[in-house]
């Protein structure tokens, strides 16, 4: 992540240099005028209004060095602090470089994995105070940012968390293959229990649960569970077809509606694909960027080649030259040889979606 490091003393300036230095991902130092030295790039000065600059840096970064007395900082951000989601990382250090604290966004933000960084840097010693880290457990925020999964609800996995970290048991499905799981994240809490199976999690008898799926499982099912945390991997293709000028909003309509139909979660779409003709659709494209989604542009001959489960169009090869867009895309896209959802249309457009493989 993106760094700012501010500091405001001699000594604090210097460590600030140091830290920016072997810092890998890039940092921008912020120190008063008379510590920046001559021809140094990089650096801003800091001005009087500490507290002012606080607001726009925190706006402005990912993270947050601050390289003076934790009162202070403190003080600092108490004003624009807005939620574990929104805020930043924010860290601090005594200007000897001695310690290094995981002051605020320790999970969801990644103060207290920067903090564990800086202190490989540096020699500083780590201090973490979140009650899982501290015993050596695992946060569910923490699972999904080393699984490269979506969290669906904080507050959710809060309450999972806190179950996990006073021993009681808690159970884990996963849709994707157990071995995956395990592989990137070995070590699990000796309370938390792995099952293959929904039917296995609902006898499980855990006062908790973690769920990873891209499937919406219904309110009713949910509460058998307990508390349940969902964990959503991005697994899911969604191949697109349309006519030129079809609107985003036609288009974000046949996708919910799609997914809702068939119970995915939205959370875990990977990306879109279509033919090659379509990078310049404006619909397309506005919709792809309203839901943060990137397109894979799959080529003619690619698509002359793969299965169309639903059946080859000729009206679409008549205008294409193909014989399918949105079925042999998601398929060649996902790696995969069946699709989760065949083909379904409104007006101007068509949708299919397949499950890709995790690696």
């Amino acid at each position: 992540m993106k760094l700012a490091i501010i500091a405001i003393t001699k000594d604090g300036s210097a460590l600030a240099r140091r830290l920016r230095d072997s810092y890998p991902e890039g940092a921008d130092l912020y120190l008063p005028k008379k510590f920046i030295l001559p021809r140094e790039k990089g650096s801003r000065v800091i001005g009087d209004d500490l507290a002012s600059e606080t607001g726009r840096l925190f706006a402005k970064y990912k993270g947050l060095v601050f390289i003076m007395a934790t009162g202070i900082v403190v003080r600092l951000i108490a004003p624009h602090l807005k939620d574990k989601l929104k805020d930043p990382a924010v860290v601090v250090m005594d200007e000897s470089g001695r310690h290094v604290i995981s002051l605020l966004s320790g999970h969801a933000g990644g103060a207290n994995a920067l903090a564990e960084e800086i202190a490989s840097l540096t020699g500083a010693e780590p201090v973490i105070t979140t009650a899982s880290d501290t015993k050596g457990l695992l946060a569910v925020d923490t699972l999904a940012d080393r699984l490269g999964f979506v969290v669906e609800d904080y507050a959710k996995a809060k309450e999972v968390t806190a179950a996990i970290v006073n021993g009681e048991p808690v159970s884990l499905y996963s849709h994707i293959d157990p071995d995956y799981l395990v592989s990137r994240v070995p070590g699990l809490p000796e309370n938390l229990r792995l099952y293959s199976s929904l039917d296995d999690l609902v006898w499980s008898k855990g006062s908790a649960a973690i769920a990873i799926t891209p499937h919406v499982i219904p309110d009713d099912e949910i509460k058998v569970f307990g508390t349940t945390a969902f964990l959503r991997p991005r697994v899911l293709v969604v191949g697109m077809g349309c006519n030129r000028g079809t609107t985003a909003r036609e288009l974000s309509g046949l996708f919910n509606t799609t997914l809702e139909r068939h119970g995915l979660s939205p959370l875990s779409v990977r990306n879109i694909a279509t033919v090659e003709d379509k990078r310049d659709e404006a619909g397309l494209n506005s919709f792809a960027r309203k839901m943060k989604l990137e397109i894979e542009y799959i080529s003619k001959d690619r698509l002359l080649k793969a299965a169309t489960p639903s059946g080859p169009s000729d009206v679409v090869y008549k205008n294409m030259g193909v014989y399918g867009v949105c079925e042999p895309a998601a398929l060649l896209s996902a790696g995969a040889k069946v699709l989760l959802v065949q083909k379904r249309k409104s007006k101007n457009a068509t949708i299919a979606v397949a499950e890709a493989g995790l690696s």
